[in-house]
């Protein structure tokens, strides 16, 4: 089924999600090590300025954040250590560069480029964790329409049958409106989604979920429903869902094996 070019949709407004520099311990609402914060405070200390690598431009358009974190990080296979923990042994961390770092200028600008490559892919890890929570949830929705319409396989659809559909079809339109909320605000995997003179631009896991959106609400709005052709349909709407769902969790572990590299790097030459 080919896509169409141009669509316009209403969607409705919510509240544009912003992210900070998390990651994956603990689950989707765990924290990475502040490495900007610890080298926010040794900046301060030696009377630079805080704002030099805070907020730093990462890549096309990211944008670094640091927000006050709790709970608890896995370290190891068993062992679990308090976010509260990691803090006082990284301002220990400061006070040694301080000391070892007293004037090398050079060094501290290397290690600023670091921290902020660390943080920006904390960043990035932290976006394709939520666009896989988001795709799964909008699939997990739209798995109970498409068993609607098989159920209605056969019969003939009244006003009863379509308000069925309609209730049904609510749940996927709250989902990828959460989705579209999401694309709008990307700062680290992709284009943000914009509609510009009718047109769809933005990533492909937006544009192709909203494309068949305008598709489904339009054949339910005529209210003459082919089933046949909407379950056609909605197989093409969860092959989509299930490619770029796959697509976010190759780029996450893709991502994830970048951050391990670098922190090996930065970590290897000090155990």
């Amino acid at each position: 089924m080919r896509l169409p070019a141009v669509a316009v949709c209403r969607l409705r407004s919510a509240k544009r999600m912003r992210f900070a520099a998390t990651g994956l311990a603990g689950g989707r609402n765990a924290r990475l090590i502040p490495w900007a914060e610890v080298l926010a405070e040794c900046s301060a200390e030696r009377g630079g300025r805080v704002d030099e690598f805070e907020g730093v431009a990462a890549g096309d358009g990211a944008k670094l954040s640091i927000e006050d974190v709790s709970g608890t990080v896995a370290v190891g296979c068993a062992e679990v250590v308090s976010v509260e923990k990691i803090k006082w042994m990284a301002e220990r961390v400061s006070e040694a560069l301080k000391r070892a770092l007293p004037a090398d200028e050079q060094l501290w600008d290397e290690l600023r480029q670091v921290v902020t490559g660390l943080t920006a892919l904390q960043s990035e890890i932290a976006e394709w964790v939520e666009l896989h929570h988001l795709l799964h949830e909008v699939l997990t929705a739209f798995f109970l329409f498409r068993a609607c319409l098989v159920g209605l396989r056969g019969s003939n659809l009244g006003a009863v049958e379509l308000q069925t559909l309609l209730q049904n079809w609510r749940p996927c339109q709250d989902r990828i409106d959460a989705l579209v909320d999401f694309a709008e605000g990307v700062e680290c995997i992709g284009s943000p989604f914009r509609r510009e003179a009718g047109e769809l631009r933005g990533e492909h896991w937006v544009v192709d979920i909203v494309a068949l959106q305008l598709l489904v609400e339009g054949i339910l709005k005529e209210g003459d429903i082919d089933l046949d052709g909407m379950l056609e349909l909605a197989e093409e709407f969860t092959g989509r869902c299930l490619h770029h769902l796959a697509l976010a969790d190759r780029e996450l572990r893709v991502t994830m094996d970048r951050l391990q590299q670098v922190s090996t790097c930065l970590l290897g030459g000090m155990l």
